[in-house]
């Protein structure tokens, strides 16, 4: 039971908050036997965790989608809808990584060793990035500046997120702080852009992986781990949306540092 607490902490403190999520989970699985402390699979922990936090953020901006499904009655004009015109620019900066995703996500395979140390490294190198970036850049572009181009500049960036420890989260706000963006919308579009993330990498680990199976969805276990990281996730969300309001990235900035610290300690230590 605390293992699963623990697991499901771990996935909603790093999926919104840029310190990367994969990173956290890997090195959690990594160190801890799985199928020991849980009959579910890590596998099947990985896609109902990232379920509930899918859940989570989808509550979270309900007002927001829905205000950006009902612009789709002018579909055709996004410029008379700002709304419509950010879903179109979400799909936009979902398009590099699904691409990209599909085709070479496979390829990114590390051994247990070496994952560590890389997770570790980019945790150091992206957390300088966004330092830089989050610290010297301006804060002129909202909502309103957003179109086709910073889009997709986005979208090939976040493709980074693909290398372990990079951070998906922390990918967007690199590549929107670089632009211009201030820190209420970089959160908000990074946050947004989750919602097809979480889809397209739950399905594509459910159809392509041979021993993905829960035998049963109503299990305590499932449903335990579903609600932990729906709520966890919901919590965080919150967090990171109000800190940004006041406060600049710096704490999760000098976490990542701490972290990847750690790890390459811990590699060359062990």
């Amino acid at each position: 039971m605390l293992f699963l607490v623990i697991f499901c902490l771990i996935q909603g403190f790093s999926e919104f908050l840029p310190i990367s999520s994969q990173g956290h989970l890997i090195v959690f699985n990594n160190y801890f036997n799985v199928d020991y402390f849980s009959e579910l699979s890590i596998l099947e922990l990985n896609v109902i965790s990232h379920f509930g936090s899918l859940f989570a953020v989808i509550i979270y901006y309900n007002k927001l989608l829905l205000r950006m499904i009902k612009g789709l009655r002018v579909f055709y004009r996004p410029d008379l809808d700002k709304n419509l015109n950010l879903l179109f620019n979400l799909i936009i900066s979902t398009i590099p990584i699904v691409i990209i995703g599909y085709f070479f996500g496979k390829n990114f395979n590390y051994n247990a060793e070496s994952i560590i140390l890389i997770i570790g490294y980019t945790s150091v190198i992206f957390a300088v990035i966004l330092f830089i970036l989050d610290k010297y850049c301006l804060m002129v572009r909202n909502q309103d500046a957003i179109n086709f181009r910073l889009a997709l500049f986005t979208g090939f960036f976040q493709c980074l997120a693909l290398i372990p420890g990079v951070s998906r989260a922390g990918a967007n706000m690199i590549a929107l702080r670089s632009l211009g963006f201030n820190r209420n919308f970089t959160v908000r579009y990074s946050n947004l852009l989750s919602i097809p993330v979480i889809i397209g990498a739950t399905s594509f680990i459910i159809f392509n992986e041979n021993n993905f199976f829960i035998n049963d969805f109503l299990n305590l276990n499932v449903v335990l781990v579903f609600f932990l990281s729906f709520l966890f996730s919901l919590i965080f969300i919150h967090f990171l949306i109000t800190w940004v309001r006041k406060s600049s990235l710096l704490i999760f900035i000098i976490y990542r540092i701490l972290f990847g610290t750690f790890l390459i300690f811990l590699f060359y230590t062990s």
